[in-house]
């Protein structure tokens, strides 16, 4: 049994939109659970199709002991402001800080998130989260079918599964598929190689 995080944030940022993604908005109930923190993440997002619960389950099949740090999406919009990135990244880095020993960490992100200070709001969450942890603790993210896989996601992160269907009938699947992928990798299952090709 490993002792896994999980937590993440989700916003599919459209840069030529009118209004910007507040915290506000990453607070609200909006056909997703509002800004869940600690225990009150599992009731939060139980039976949400979501790719976070889809992970949790799957994580909690194979026995492994979950940690909840925190997780919360906005509504479609121009850029995070500077201030809502701040506060999701300050939080997520603070769980993770105080979670004691982690075996790994699933993150349910968009992949596209673009911040009014940063183009990449991932790949620096990722890289945040790297320089804290360091390299020995893998990391597993699931992405949005839209994502914009940046260098740097690749790098950082040793585990991408995204969406394969649009609608996305597939978040919950997603989820699981990079908890076991996460699990596999725990296990010492492989080989394991990363390939990106941009089109």
């Amino acid at each position: 049994m490993a002792r896994i995080a999980v937590g993440g944030f989700q916003h599919e940022t459209n840069t030529f939109a009118p209004l910007k993604a507040t915290w506000a908005m990453f607070e609200e109930v909006d056909g997703w659970p509002g800004f869940s923190r600690g225990r009150e993440l599992f009731p939060a997002i139980e039976g949400v199709h979501l790719p976070i619960t889809g992970a949790v389950e799957a994580l909690r099949e194979l026995g492994h002991e979950i940690v909840p740090l925190s997780w919360c999406a906005a509504t479609p919009s121009a850029h995070i402001t500077e201030d809502a990135f701040e506060r999701i990244a300050a939080v997520l880095l603070e769980d993770i800080a105080s979670a004691g020993h982690l075996d790994g960490i699933y993150l349910d992100l968009h992949g596209a998130a673009v911040c009014e200070h940063l183009e990449d709001g991932e790949g620096e969450l990722l890289r945040r989260i790297r320089a804290q942890v360091g390299d020995s603790i893998p990391i597993s993210v699931s992405l949005d079918l839209h994502a914009n896989v940046t260098e740097e996601m690749m790098a950082l992160a040793d585990v991408l599964d995204a969406f394969r269907t649009y609608p996305h009938v597939d978040m919950g699947d997603t989820g699981a598929r990079a908890a076991r992928h996460l699990d596999a990798l725990l296990r010492g299952e492989g080989p394991f190689h990363k390939a990106m090709r941009k089109t």
